[in-house]
């Protein structure tokens, strides 16, 4: 089957988009529901109305590990950021990119800019406020997607959301394969004084507000098209690997579809 037939057929859940198309073509069809439709869920999950959310993409680090500029490293034919960008807007309302470098260094892709707050080098939590204070009305939640994280599942942003609000508190992160990714969260404006707190103390462990507000731990177990969701690219070992995984990938997707 090809993959315009596997289209046609694909059932409208995010599960049935990891099986049936290559990843990038997933979150193309992803956005296109989140625009025209509510939230998907998974099939065991209850739909509930779409919330407003702001996806907050961290490109603030001085990637020393990798040698400088890992935003713009390629992965899969794509910049590290232009492929998290592309998953954030999927599936948030809003999008806007954290760094301290200014909005020329970013304008490609004509996104608003924000710094850390209150000051640099406070680490992604100054990140995590500064978008938190930028905030437009009408839109409670942000969801950070840290740029050196490029697979991320589909439906991260509504499951994060429905634990944050199931359990009644300001935020909720990922989790997979027993090991926590803080950076893949959510939080609630209401946040914002606990992580000032946390800074204020000279905690800037992005555990430290998460704990505070009795953060909901949400487990991922599926991997996203048949990649390691929350692989992190951190070195040039790191990029070669990931770019050695979609290359497979997107060569096996090819020869099932002929």
């Amino acid at each position: 089957m090809g993959v315009r037939a596997q289209k046609r057929t694909c059932a409208k859940t995010t599960d049935a988009c990891r099986t049936a198309l290559d990843y990038d073509e997933a979150i193309e069809f992803r956005a296109s529901i989140q625009r025209f439709g509510g939230v998907v869920t998974k099939p065991d999950q209850d739909r509930s109305p779409q919330i407003p959310t702001l996806g907050l993409v961290l490109a603030g680090g001085e990637a020393r590990r990798m040698g400088g500029n890992k935003a713009f490293r390629a992965v899969g034919g794509k910049s590290l950021i232009g492929r998290v960008i592309d998953v954030a807007q999927a599936q948030c309302d809003q999008v806007m990119i954290s760094s301290n470098a200014g909005a020329d260094a970013f304008a490609d892709f004509r996104l608003p800019v924000v710094g850390d707050h209150p000051a640099t080098g406070q680490g992604p939590l100054g990140g995590i406020l500064g978008g938190l204070h930028m905030l437009p009305d009408g839109i409670d939640w942000l969801v950070t997607f840290p740029v050196d994280c490029p697979i991320v599942p589909l439906d991260m942003v509504a499951r994060l959301r429905a634990a944050a609000e199931g359990a009644g508190v300001t935020a909720a992160f990922a989790s997979h394969a027993d090991r926590d990714h803080y950076l893949s969260s959510i939080w609630h404006r209401d946040s914002a004084q606990t992580i000032a707190d946390c800074l204020a103390a000279d905690d800037r462990r992005v555990r430290g507000p998460l704990q505070a507000v009795g953060a909901a731990r949400v487990i991922f177990a599926d991997r996203v098209a048949g990649l390691e969701p929350f692989t992190n690219v951190n070195t040039p070992q790191d990029l070669r690997a990931v770019n050695a995984a979609l290359s497979d990938h997107i060569a096996m997707s090819d020869k099932s579809s002929t």
